[in-house]
Parts: C-alpha cells; sequence; structure tokens
C-alpha cells in the first residue's frame, strides 16, 4: 500500500477509535503528555504495519495491545528515570570537585542543583552516562561493560548530555564541573 493511502486509512482508524483509546489510557498512564505520546506511537505503528502490509484483520485488537505495550515502555523510562534522580548530584560534591572553602563549596553546590535539574531533561541513557564518567569517575570503556553498550554509544550519551547542558547552562557548565 502507499504511504499516502495508508495515511487516509489511519486518519479514518483514529477518528474511529482515538477517543477509546485515550479513554483506555488515562486509567494507565497520569501524564497527558504521555498519554499524547503513546497514542502517537501507537498508530505510527499501525501506519507501519499498513505500509509493509502485515496489519492484522483485528485492528481495533491491535491497536489497543500495541498502546498497551507502549503505554508499559512509558511506565518503565519513567521508573528507570525515577531511580537515576534518586541519588543527588550534590552528596557527590567531593568526588567531582573539590574545594577548601565554604564559600566555594556554597557555589558548587548550587551548581550541580543547577546540573542535576538539567539532567533530569535528557534522556535516562545519557544521564546514567554522565553520572556514572562524572561521578563514579568511571572511564567510557568501563561504562561501556557496565551497561553492555559499545564505548561509540557512550561517547555520543556524553555529548549528549554536555551538549544539553552547554546550551542550557552556557559557559557555567565549565565552572560546575571544574
Amino acid at each position: 500500500m502507499t504511504e499516502g493511502r495508508a495515511a487516509v486509512r489511519i486518519d479514518v482508524l483514529y477518528e474511529r477509535h482515538g477517543n477509546e483509546l485515550r479513554r483506555f489510557l488515562m486509567s494507565r498512564l497520569r501524564n497527558r503528555s504521555d498519554i499524547d505520546d503513546c497514542i502517537q506511537e501507537t498508530f505510527f505503528n499501525v501506519w507501519r504495519q499498513e505500509i509493509r502490509g502485515t496489519l492484522r484483520e483485528d485492528i481495533r485488537g491491535y491497536l489497543f495491545t500495541t498502546a498497551m505495550n507502549v503505554a508499559r515502555d512509558i511506565c518503565r523510562r519513567g521508573r528507570a528515570r525515577k531511580e537515576a534522580l534518586q541519588e543527588p548530584l550534590s552528596d557527590h560534591i567531593d568526588s567531582i570537585r573539590s574545594t577548601d572553602d565554604a564559600d566555594g563549596l556554597v557555589s558548587s553546590r548550587e551548581g550541580l542543583r543547577l546540573v542535576e535539574d538539567e539532567l533530569a531533561n535528557v534522556r535516562p541513557s545519557a544521564r546514567k552516562v554522565f553520572l556514572l564518567h562524572h561521578v563514579r569517575q568511571m572511564p567510557f570503556d568501563e561504562i561501556a561493560r557496565h551497561l553492555g553498550i559499545s564505548t561509540r554509544t557512550v561517547e555520543r550519551e556524553m555529548a549528549r548530555a554536555l551538549t544539553h547542558l552547554q546550551t542550557a547552562l552556557g559557559e557555567k557548565i565549565k565552572e560546575i564541573l571544574g
């Protein structure tokens, strides 16, 4: 099927099942943006199946099964993010930056709170790589082994985290991390 015809069919499916799907997800996801993301990802999956010509006959069942699986993934990502946020950076200030004076210590703690707040806005994998490297002082190859990913992926995730921090905090990030 062509992409255009598949898109029209998906529009019809959305009109027919979108509100029911939204109500279904409201009991499983708390955040409206998560519900919107879930619906979008669900219909994107249906569209891909339609393009491939592998969409099942029981479209309604497939929609709800897909939505439930996507909702579970969203919940898992949320739990992973929450777990990653359990350990405040400020608890590790000495391992990140050493300072002897009280003013420097207060400034460092405030800076780390800024970093911590901004890290909440990056993907969990980038946050984890950043924390393992800057808090636990792990080299990239060790992080890769620990997480079961390639060193190149560790480098990319670190770059994502640092790019976000640089954009959000500007030159302050260099002062904070030393």
